[in-house]
């Protein structure tokens, strides 16, 4: 009865983790950790002082972060994780060395984790936050980076290209991923000429494999939004545009906005994750089954990280809460300035600024739909027509429809 019961058990087990990993090829994306190392942070009230005038980056805590997230994967067990740029904060070499030992446990475990660079991470300059402010200390330059990140995604490439940090990466007999840099010093914002004919030929030997592609850029490919396009999008992604097009590539995962959302043409779909650092801590589970691949944007868990490691500190042990506040509070600091001088009542004012905030939070989070009333609307347009706020809500009204958290998308 007893080795009936066992084996019934197992059963189970069993099929929770088929129920979790399912049938197909399991992808995990994130973007933009912009990761800190403490000993960079030497003076948290400087440090607090540059990230409040930020986006809601928790800056402070990206070291909680990465850790409950490489504990997230080892539970997960993905067939890869996928970095999509801007693992650190400004570069420091210091912080990159910190996060590649944190990252180490992945591959050690068989789950191989493919990097590529962001406009963040081979500046060649950094900064320390001490009582005298910012203070200069060794970035990290394309050099070092190829060094620093040889075993997370090139080492184990099927192909390389020499003049960036791109390469593919056959995940499967059938399915390749194909990351871009698009951040070389020759080239910021831009895949260069000779990485775009190297990417060509990639794709043309995917073609004759049979292999289905996925991309993977820092910058998008698509403009998401109107306002953002200059610095967003690549430079040239006209001609990745059309490469991809040519050789029928279906996705490509993105980040560098910060804000989730999922753009679309008719040839292929744009996944941008949103900012690993800002709430609500997404990144993206996709489950690549035949021919269609199926994207879920789920949140991280650090609470459970801190309790079962046993961290005493609130904000971790609640940290949802915390990082939602920290990035309500950020957006309100910001446009308080705006609506503050406005020849109307305070309560006007202030149904002004709560909205501004809860459009801010929805908008990074994907959730615009779950505003419902927008007459607060009006009294931007009528009082701060011109203000960059009141044609972000506009564009982004227009724009933002639809569920920008799940997608499914045909690879062929």
């Amino acid at each position: 009865m007893k080795r009936i019961f066992a084996l019934l058990l197992l059963l189970l087990l069993f099929r929770c983790a088929c129920a979790e990993a399912g049938s197909g090829t399991l992808i995990a994306v994130a973007s933009d950790l912009h990761y800190l190392s403490p000993r960079l942070a030497q003076d948290r009230s400087t440090l607090m002082r540059i990230v409040r005038a930020s986006d809601g980056k928790v800056t402070q805590y990206t070291p909680q972060i990465a850790a409950a997230f490489v504990d997230e994967m080892l539970r997960l067990r993905p067939d890869c994780v996928i970095l999509s740029g801007d693992l650190t904060l400004n570069g420091a070499r210091e912080s990159h060395e910190e996060l590649t030992a944190l990252l180490s446990p992945l591959p050690a475990a068989g789950i191989p984790v493919l990097v590529i660079p962001g406009n963040h991470d081979c500046t060649g300059t950094a900064y320390a936050f001490t009582t005298e402010g910012a203070r200069a200390v060794a970035g990290m330059d394309a050099a070092g980076f190829r060094e620093a990140y040889d075993a997370f995604g090139p080492k184990d490439a099927l192909a390389r290209d020499a003049g960036s940090f791109s390469y593919v990466y056959a995940l499967a007999d059938d399915l390749r991923i194909l990351l871009l840099d698009a951040n070389t010093a020759e080239a910021p914002n831009r895949v260069k000429a000779e990485t775009l004919a190297w990417a060509k030929e990639q794709l043309r030997q995917a073609r004759q494999a049979g292999a289905r592609v996925i991309g993977v850029t820092h910058q998008n490919l698509l403009t998401h939004f109107t306002g953002f396009t200059v610095g967003y999008r690549i430079d040239n992604a006209d001609l990745l545009d059309a490469l991809f097009r040519q050789y029928g590539v279906r996705l490509n995962l993105s980040g560098h906005m910060h804000l989730q959302h999922i753009g679309k043409t008719a040839d292929y779909t744009e996944i941008a994750t949103s900012a690993l650092s800002v709430w609500p801590q997404h990144y993206g589970v996709i489950t690549v089954d035949g021919d269609t691949a199926s994207y879920e944007a789920r949140s991280l868990d650090v609470a459970a990280w801190a309790k079962n490691n046993g961290v005493s500190q609130d904000d971790l042990l609640d940290f949802d809460a915390y990082s939602r506040a920290f990035f309500d509070e950020t957006s309100r600091d910001k446009l308080r300035t705006q609506v503050s001088g406005l020849p109307i009542g305070e309560e006007e004012k202030e149904r002004m600024l709560e909205y501004a905030v809860r459009f801010n939070r929805c908008v990074f989070s994907g959730s615009v739909s779950e505003l419902t009333d927008h007459s607060p609307v009006s009294l931007w347009e009528e009082h701060l027509p011109d203000a960059f706020f009141t044609v972000y809500m506009r564009q982004l009204l227009q724009s933002a429809k639809g569920d920008m958290l799940r997608a499914d998308i045909p690879l062929k």
